[in-house]
């Protein structure tokens, strides 16, 4: 097998493999990492080719400097990542295919390597010989996060809880509507109001961040809101990462509104939004908290009062030195 560093000239290639992986999402195609500031990080993303020059995996990634060590980590610009495999490639050669990355970072002097994979209920099809190689080579997981996600073709009101249910009707009846939305301008002030009230923090994009990647991805990142009386009190901005899930990225209320429960109505409407367009999950993201070692138990019990279950994040980590 041959490794390949990532060029721009790679770039074509390697959106057209992501795009029909069993594993990928648009959070590994170049659009996406490439929004990122050229300095912001040091790629070093992978691609692995067979001895015919045909490409059988790419691995988005960056080096890191822990200390004195240097680190291949999957690519920090995006939520998950680790190995995108093809669909014809087989268990032997998944295994391969992570040996001759091994034997890159030795060649590279690089001290380790750390992946976060990408949840299992975004894969198209199955895809635990990863897993399974990364174990075999020695990796181990260092971390393990929670989210919470709900099968839509399987949902219906007697999933949720009654107090969840009592919830949103008390929205309706106080002449809350959901809809999506345009006006990230107005979103964005709620958002960066709630984070910074609640927990004295900025959201993980800038504003002009997200206006470049909902200009790149353009009907697959959404705003879903919540009005009363014609003012922006809720939402929650979605991204359509492929055909199976729709993860909720950022969700955020007005204070003044939270009596009224429009985020309740946000998740009711964008449950049934899901479910009429064939998607198979919705993501609610993590709910722990320091690598998974906390868990945000008021935040998870409101996913979990819709009927959300758990899935787990987990990060690979291999010290070579």
């Amino acid at each position: 097998m041959k490794i390949k560093v990532y060029t721009e000239d790679f770039s074509s290639l390697w959106d057209r493999f992501v795009q029909d992986s069993r594993n990928g999402t648009f959070m590994q195609k170049r659009a996406f990492l490439n929004y990122h500031p050229a300095d912001r990080f040091q790629d070093q993303s992978l691609l692995v080719f067979n001895r015919k020059e045909h490409l059988l995996a790419v691995l988005p990634a960056a080096i890191r400097k822990e200390n004195d060590h240097k680190i291949l980590l999957s690519h920090p610009g995006a939520s998950h990542g680790g190995i995108i495999v093809g669909h014809n490639v087989k268990s032997s050669c998944v295994t391969e295919i992570v040996g001759s990355i091994k034997k890159y970072a030795q060649a590279e002097k690089i001290d380790a390597i750390q992946l976060k994979m990408v949840p299992r209920i975004y894969h198209k099809w199955p895809c635990d010989e990863i897993d399974f190689a990364l174990r075999h080579h020695g990796f181990k997981i260092i971390n393990t996060e929670l989210a919470t996600a709900i099968p839509l073709p399987f949902y219906h009101d007697k999933k949720a809880d009654s107090s969840t249910l009592r919830n949103i009707r008390k929205a309706v009846k106080n002449q809350v509507e959901v809809k999506e939305t345009p006006d990230i301008d107005g979103y964005w002030q709620v958002l960066t109001k709630n984070l910074k009230l609640r927990h004295s923090t900025k959201p993980t994009h800038s504003y002009e961040e997200i206006v470049d990647l909902m200009k790149r991805f353009k009907d697959k990142i959404k705003i879903f809101a919540a009005y009363q009386n014609n003012k922006l009190i809720a939402g929650t901005v979605v991204f359509i990462l492929n055909e199976r899930v729709i993860n909720c990225f950022y969700i955020a209320h007005d204070e003044h509104y939270q009596s009224v429960r429009p985020l309740n109505l946000v998740f009711d409407y964008l449950i049934k939004w899901g479910k009429e367009r064939n998607f198979t999950y919705l993501d609610w993201g993590i709910s722990t908290e320091q690598g998974g070692k906390v868990l945000n138990s008021g935040l998870i019990n409101f996913k979990e009062g819709f009927g959300g279950r758990g899935v787990l994040r987990e990060t690979y980590r291999l010290n070579l030195s």
